[in-house]
């Protein structure tokens, strides 16, 4: 007797479902794309029990006549692909024809939709993927579709459902997402009759995410406009101060469609890789545009994830676009006392020199402004920098603001005046990324200044760490450890890097010796790490009296970085304060 046998087409469906309907979000978001794809301008999502009783999409697009809306219950049926050659270049969100299919199998779902140029609607009721009635009835133009006790006929898929706030918060992703992407149509969420978002239509891209994510993130957003061969991206990201506990607010369109991507993702991380602070994430809503001939949408059922055929370059392409962004704007945290009063956007980013209202005024000095050369890592010529010598006026580099250090406190902070307010300066995270940048260029050319120590520092290794010394030896010499043997476990080291030398160097070297017994190549791949503990403890720490002159030296090397905003762990190296702040605290300006 046969075991392989035919399924049925109820349980086909079953299966199906089972694929492209995990969740209630699942329904939502195929639910919306269609909306989309039907050139929607406005769409309204309600639904009650987190999604498990009833979903509803109701949109205002163009409709379905009563035998395209029959056959869209039907497995592979669709209006967005003819032939094969057009899965190479699909430009709707849907294509498979499989979702209400799928959403059928398992719910009691009805269609209700009408189009334009058509007098009457039409109805349809599918219960567990069989039709049950249908029926014209009057209604307005667009589609509204219902989705009742979902997994009803399936208590296996809905037992593993999560709490009811955890797949709410995925319905609210979904909605959330699709209103980011698309800021000329309305978008509405109604959950038990309350309302949890409203995103109208609002053709500015910064005021669409205020209306998400509220003013006070959308205000200190960084805006990315990048193009190259390969690739387009523009969005916005978030500064390195305004980052979160988890990475929900990180949102990434390919092709104006909703995916997940984790080598782009980690791209981004890249690019912030020594501005972050330990455990926290950056916010981005980024746009990528690229050739839809070089992507391939149809990996999974989902349509969530996508392959891209120059994955390297386009990752490269986000990541320069990112440090890019970070770079050029000047990332100084400005202290608001009344941000909360503010509903208008007020960007962080400033340029450095304000107007001059002549109320408060910012007296440079007379003595003469010499000009030094630098050269960025590529060799090119970058714009002179101007340097103030025997005083302490400070024109810095790029966006980087003039100040003149006034002095220091609690043996910690510089302060420093500036136009328009003062600039108050943590002296040893702005040290760190100083001595951070300093090493990490020497090292990545593989030039690491070394100074030799006079008597050499003799070293006893424990048994085994001879052989790792001698096999790790190039590796240590590209930290600036130059070692001779000296016996049958001892060893004379006899340079030690330059930039650190005002730290215990036989200390750096046995944490390099640490991360030597992972591997060679562990000790590569952690270089971050191992270079920022030795930048953290080479700075001048809380506690130590600096002359001007040391402050001065320090903010001179602080503005010649990449990335002068924040040392290699996320802590901001200064904040401003403005004198507008100044004058309502002391009650002088309303």
């Amino acid at each position: 007797m046969p075991k392989i046998h035919l399924l049925s087409e109820e349980l086909i469906n079953k299966i199906a479902a089972g694929e492209v309907i995990e969740r209630p979000a699942s329904v939502v978001k195929e639910l919306v794309e269609n909306s989309l794809d039907a050139g929607s301008t406005s769409i309204i999502v309600n639904i009650e029990d987190s999604g498990k009783k009833l979903i509803r999409v109701r949109d205002n697009g163009e409709g379905m006549d009563e035998e395209d809306a029959r056959n869209s219950v039907l497995r592979h049926a669709t209006s967005k692909i003819q032939k094969e050659e057009d899965l190479f270049a699909i430009a709707t969100l849907g294509f498979r024809g499989e979702a209400l299919a799928s959403i059928a199998a398992v719910s009691k779902l009805s269609i209700l939709t009408k189009q334009q140029q058509t007098r009457e609607g039409f109805n349809l009721i599918v219960e567990g993927g069989s039709v049950v009635s249908s029926s014209v009835i009057p209604t307005e133009r667009g589609t509204t579709i219902e989705v009742h006790n979902l997994f009803f006929n399936t208590p296996a898929r809905k037992k593993f459902l999560k709490t009811d706030s955890v797949e709410l918060r995925h319905i609210i992703d979904v909605v959330t997402h699709y209103a980011l992407l698309h800021p000329l149509v309305s978008f509405k969420l109604f959950h038990g009759g309350n309302q949890l978002l409203h995103a109208p239509v609002i053709e500015n891209a910064r005021d669409n995410i205020a209306s998400i994510y509220g003013v006070h993130v959308a205000k200190d957003l960084l805006e990315i406009s990048y193009t190259d061969e390969t690739t387009s991206i523009s969005g916005f990201i978030s500064t390195p101060y305004t980052v979160r506990n988890d990475r929900q607010q990180q949102v990434l369109f390919v092709n104006n469609r909703w995916v997940r991507s984790e080598e782009i993702t980690n791209a981004v991380y890249k690019a912030y890789h020594s501005l972050l602070f330990v455990n926290k994430h950056p916010l981005f809503v980024l746009h990528l545009h690229l050739d839809s001939c070089a992507i391939d949408v149809n990996v999974h059922p989902q349509k969530s994830e996508i392959k891209i055929e120059q994955k390297e370059q386009v990752c490269f392409s986000v990541e320069k676009a990112v440090k890019e962004t970070l770079q050029k704007n000047n990332l100084i945290p400005l202290v608001d006392v009344e941000f909360e009063r503010q509903m208008q956007f007020r960007p962080v980013v400033k340029k450095s020199v304000q107007k001059n209202d002549g109320k408060y005024t910012f007296e440079q000095s007379k003595q003469e402004v010499f000009h030094v050369k630098e050269e960025s890592p590529d060799q090119s010529a970058k714009a002179s920098l101007p340097l103030v010598l025997g005083n302490n006026i400070l024109p810095l580099p790029r966006s980087f603001p003039i100040m003149r250090i006034l002095g220091q406190i609690h043996k910690t902070f510089f302060v420093a005046e500036t136009q328009g307010g003062a600039y108050f300066i943590d002296q040893h995270a702005a040290q760190e990324r100083v001595l951070y940048e300093q090493f990490m260029g020497q090292f990545m050319k593989e030039k690491v200044e070394v100074q030799y120590l006079l008597q050499g520092e003799i070293i006893e290794f424990l048994p085994g760490e001879k052989e790792l010394v001698e096999d790790g030896k190039e590796v240590l010499e590209r930290f600036g450890f130059f070692l001779e043997p000296f016996g049958e476990k001892t060893f004379l080291l006899k340079t030690v890097p330059l930039i650190f030398g005002r730290v215990q160097q036989p200390d750096f070297f046995y944490e390099v010796l640490t991360f030597l017994k992972e591997g060679k190549e562990k000790i590569l791949e952690r270089k971050e790490e191992i270079v920022t503990r030795m930048a953290c403890r080479s700075a001048v720490m809380a506690g130590e009296v600096l002359t001007i002159q040391q402050m001065e030296a320090i903010i001179n090397d602080l503005a010649k970085t990449e990335l002068p905003y924040a040392c290699p762990h996320g802590r901001p190296t200064l904040f401003k304060i403005s004198a507008e702040e100044l004058e309502k605290k002391f009650r002088r300006k309303g």
